[in-house]
């Protein structure tokens, strides 16, 4: 090596040594700054969304790796930009299958109760991934929203279970129904209860 060459080189190991120093200071800097709470709005985003996923098909479609992987990076992706298209995606990706695997497997029929878990869990996304989209990770939120967000979801949840288990003592009568009324119950419920929940947010100051 050359005289030359050899200041060049140790000046190249002193910028990297410089910028890794300032990336890792950089990293503890924001880890301390990180609030709890949109954090685990993204986390529940991308667990619901994903259950969701691996809920709405066969246990043989559920276990192989391309799909796990796919519903994974999509429920991901939905939990790191929860203001984008990514969480619409991702629904629209479940319900996609769930239609899908139903319409291949003659002798899988949907079910009542799957219907009901899959609006709860898609619901459950979509109302944290909307309230998470508001707040970075690093802004401490109000736990008055929070608490609000968290009253309209059990609203929600609670009558989607009771629609399904009105639906289940009468099942004789509505053979053939019972999934796509639950569903439709479902929509109906969650639609209101987002335009309900998202006035209250921007009546939070």
């Amino acid at each position: 090596m050359s005289d030359v060459q050899r200041p060049l080189l140790q000046a190249l190991r002193e910028g990297a040594r410089e910028r890794a120093k300032a990336g890792r200071a950089g990293g503890v800097s924001w880890a301390r700054r990180i609030a709890p709470a949109p954090v685990l709005l993204r986390l529940l985003t991308a667990l619901t969304l994903f259950t969701a996923s691996e809920l709405a098909v066969p246990p043989e479609w559920a276990g192989t790796g391309f799909y796990a992987a796919l519903a994974a990076l999509l429920a991901l992706a939905a939990a790191l930009a929860p203001a984008g298209p990514a969480v619409f995606v991702a629904i629209g990706f479940t319900i996609a299958a769930w239609l899908v695997s139903d319409a291949l497997d003659g002798d899988r029929s949907p079910t009542l109760w799957t219907a009901a878990g899959l609006a709860c869990l898609l619901y459950t996304g979509h109302s944290a991934a909307a309230v998470a989209q508001r707040f970075r990770t690093t802004t401490a939120m109000d736990g008055e929203i929070i608490l609000t967000w968290a009253k309209h979801l059990g609203l929600v949840l609670a009558s989607t279970v009771g629609i399904a288990l009105t639906l289940a003592l009468f099942t004789a009568y509505f053979t053939g129904l019972t999934a796509g009324l639950a569903v439709g119950a479902g929509i109906v419920a969650a639609v209101t209860v987002i335009y309900v929940l998202a006035r209250s947010l921007h009546k939070t100051p």
